[in-house]
């Protein structure tokens, strides 16, 4: 039998806490109020008013004409002096009117004399649209990304509990003109996916890269593993599921919560002989919306250990609404499921090894419930900012379009979790991602637009995420707030 140490080292990686001794340090924590909070409401939105208003400042500097002009020139994208500078055309793809992708030359070049009193024909400004030109955006960007992280952590400082950072990770995809075939392959046509990772506690990105459609989930999941801190909580969804990607979370001193692939097989240890988990016989004793807890369980064929296994029969409504998302999948990808895969979509089979005395299997759930979140992003990137709206174009003009599109994504999604952690604090307010992410891209559009302003008016913009915003409350379902609050993350 392999031993976490044993999968740990073959993956080349050190062993940290053991699992028993984590347990005890976490209960020693929340017993003596360590996990407490220890600001006051007051001084939390205090900070978080002064966190908002780093952010504005940095965004005024990084975008300022002089700093960006220096990126062109570092880049490559601006040699000498042009009629199309590095401010223009950072406008164009960012919040351009409409997307890049979509709009013809004509419509673009006639908004760049419009905004910028810059005259170009259509295929004088095709041709900007180059190696170099991409290169500039991706360095604003990844120098945005690396103002982001610290300062959005940083305010975290005032509320951690229990995990230093609730990370969620899952990736989205898109079909792209099939000429890109080479430098972007998906497993029918043309296609690009965007790994991604943030702390929902903080809103922080902690994972952000470009690949092609058909690169594997888990694969990029185990080589990120290196980010991974101490009581950081790692949910991911099945596409990311590795026996040696959890080795590794719990070698670090982590925690995990991931569904049970349907192919890996579950043991248990009965008088020291293996025996496999039957997992349906156990499904047809449970009713619906029941479940089943057990301990000290081993999967695969390295036995890697696992503390818990949460196992639960859906409801009737559960499972119609999971069977006609696997129906469009099946359609999709033109494959149907095998009998045993089908089967065990009647149940949610979670693996975690958090510790039992500090959330029970109910909560397990309600945890894992919070990977959804990460989906209400995609909705918005793709329906806000026409993300995935790509028409046939030169490849160079697709990368600009998709580095403008993640610039404009990073400034407003930053600003959309401060103020939404304002607001809850402050009176206890739900802002909707949708809802804010539209507004915040039409502001920070029209702001860019009239750089003759010396301020922004922060607490103007506030008003009115808290006004046109709001998220409407279903009767009896809870909220990511809500849960975070109700378990006591923050």
């Amino acid at each position: 039998m392999a031993t976490i140490r044993d999968v740990a080292k073959r993956a080349g990686v050190s062993v940290a806490i053991p699992i028993k001794l984590r347990i005890l340090v976490f209960v020693h924590r929340q017993k003596h109020g360590i996990l407490s909070n220890e600001h006051s409401t007051l001084e939390r939105i205090f900070f978080m008013e002064k966190q908002m208003k780093a952010w504005v400042q940095t965004i005024r500097q990084l975008f300022s004409p002089e700093e960006l002009t220096r990126l062109a020139r570092k880049t490559g994208f601006i040699r000498r002096q042009r009629s199309l500078t590095a401010e223009a055309f950072l406008t164009l793809c960012a919040w351009g009117d409409g997307s890049l992708a979509k709009q013809s030359l004509q419509r673009l070049c006639a908004a760049l004399t419009l905004w910028h009193g810059c005259s170009l024909s259509s295929e004088g400004l095709n041709q900007r649209f180059t190696d170099r030109a991409v290169a500039f955006l991706r360095e604003v960007f990844f120098l945005l990304l690396l103002h982001q992280r610290p300062l959005l952590l940083s305010a975290m400082e005032t509320y951690r509990t229990c995990f230093t950072r609730l990370r969620i990770l899952d990736s989205t995809s898109f079909l792209v003109p099939a000429d890109y075939g080479e430098d972007y392959r998906g497993s029918v046509s043309s296609g690009v996916k965007i790994q991604f990772e943030y702390d929902l506690l903080s809103g922080a990105c902690l994972q952000l890269c470009v690949q092609s459609a058909n690169d594997s989930d888990a694969r990029f999941a185990y080589h990120a593993q290196h980010t991974i801190l101490p009581n950081d909580l790692c949910i991911r969804d099945l596409g990311f599921f590795s026996v040696a990607a959890l080795a590794e979370i719990d070698a670090r001193g982590a925690y995990y919560i991931t569904r049970l692939r349907s192919d890996m097989k579950v043991y248990i240890k009965e008088n020291g002989q293996w025996k496999e988990w039957d997992w349906e016989s156990l499904g047809n004793q449970l009713e619906e919306g029941e479940s089943v807890e057990m301990e000290h369980v081993y999967i695969g064929h390295e036995r890697l250990y696992v503390p818990r296994l949460v196992f639960r029969r859906l409801t009737a409504e559960e499972w119609q609404k999971r069977m006609a998302y696997v129906r469009k999948k099946e359609k999709r990808k033109g494959k149907a499921l095998a009998r045993q895969t089908l089967e065990q979509k009647k149940y949610h089979i979670l693996l975690t090894n958090l510790p039992q005395e500090s959330f029970d299997g109910q909560q397990v759930y309600e945890l894992y419930s919070l990977r959804w979140q990460i989906e209400l992003l995609f909705k918005a990137w793709k329906s806000v900012f026409d993300l995935e709206k790509v028409k046939e174009m030169k490849k160079e003009r697709f990368e600009c379009h998709l580095y403008g599109t993640l610039i404009a994504i990073l400034v407003t999604q930053t600003f959309l979790f401060q103020a939404r952690m304002y607001w809850h604090q402050k009176e206890d307010i739900e802002i909707s991602e949708r809802k804010a992410l539209d507004l915040l891209q039409s502001y920070w559009h029209q702001l860019l637009l009239r750089s003759h302003m010396a301020e922004i008016n922060l607490f103007s913009l506030l008003s009115l995420l808290r006004k046109h915003a709001k998220k409407g409350r279903r009767k009896g379902e809870e909220t990511a707030s809500d849960i975070l609050t109700k378990l006591e993350i923050w």
